[in-house]
């Protein structure tokens, strides 16, 4: 298990998926679970010290399972486990840190892929979460949460706003505050001026609520709703063209509101436009 990259990704999703998790997520939903602190206390006898018939239980192992005025009771391998498989697991890697960051990660990715700022069945798992690893290893998962709890307010404030000044909101934001989250990819290019427009205005909303706060755009991430027209042949083999939807990266709707400018560019051309290597915009063209 060690040895895979996987494996504690695979561990955390199992956690934390009420649908296909199975064991594991009943597990983190027993409410007879220790702590891992404790829980790894029990395990305190399987050191790498070698037995003896000498060997007696440290004191915290003996408060533990009930021994009293030097009556010891039976003990068995199974009341030893107690059937706690999360606390072996982390056992085997031997800290909890490596799970709760990866769970951070995990939690990046649905939380941004999160259109509609719905984050009940995230903090429904990070409460299961804490019982486990501790209130202090996820307080920066929880203000994960609450900024996005607090991105669908500004969302609400913003959209207010616009409908008495524009015909719609166009931008959608998760505003996050990035000292408590995992880095994230970003890659600098120039968006193209029909994109930059719209969020310029945003942005210009958002100090209106928010100053003297504003807002640095992660270009790199995010979606994008267009209507593209595309040309192709029918079965008579006739040019005839067709509205498609089509959801994107920036990236690659800034390249494709290029060609609204014009019909032909080269690679050299749409480089030094966007501010971007050739290679990259060769790279984007080919999706």
């Amino acid at each position: 298990l060690k040895g895979r990259e996987d494996t504690i990704r695979c561990i955390v999703t199992s956690l934390t998926d009420e649908e296909n998790g199975g064991e594991l997520y009943e597990e983190l939903k027993r409410q007879d679970a220790k702590p891992l602190d404790d829980a790894q206390l029990l395990d305190e006898e399987d050191d790498e010290t070698q037995p003896s018939f000498d060997w007696m239980p440290p004191p915290s192992i003996l408060n533990r399972r009930g021994v009293i005025s030097g009556q010891i009771g039976t003990i068995t391998s199974v009341s030893r486990r107690s059937g706690d498989t999360l606390s072996m697991l982390v056992g085997i890697y031997g800290s909890k840190d490596l799970f709760v960051n990866e769970y951070r990660n995990m939690l990046a990715d649905k939380l941004l892929n999160n259109l509609d700022y719905n984050t009940d069945k995230e903090v429904h798992n990070l409460e299961l979460l804490k019982l486990r690893f501790g209130d202090l290893s996820l307080r920066t998962a929880e203000v994960m949460i609450k900024d996005i709890d607090e991105s669908k307010r500004i969302h609400s404030n913003v959209r207010s706003t616009f409908q008495s000044r524009y015909q719609h909101n166009e931008v959608d934001a998760a505003i996050i505050s990035h000292i408590f989250w995992p880095k994230l990819s970003n890659e600098e290019y120039k968006y193209h001026p029909s994109l930059q427009e719209k969020i310029d205005r945003f942005s210009t909303e958002f100090r209106k609520l928010k100053n003297p706060r504003k807002l640095v755009w992660m270009k790199q991430l995010g979606t994008v709703d267009l209507e593209v027209e595309a040309y192709e042949n029918d079965p008579e083999g006739k040019l005839v063209s067709s509205i498609k939807s089509v959801t994107c990266s920036p990236v690659h709707a800034s390249l494709l509101a290029n060609f609204e400018d014009k019909s032909d560019w080269t690679s050299e051309e749409l480089s030094t436009q966007m501010g971007m290597p050739e290679e990259a915009i060769r790279k984007r063209m080919t999706f």
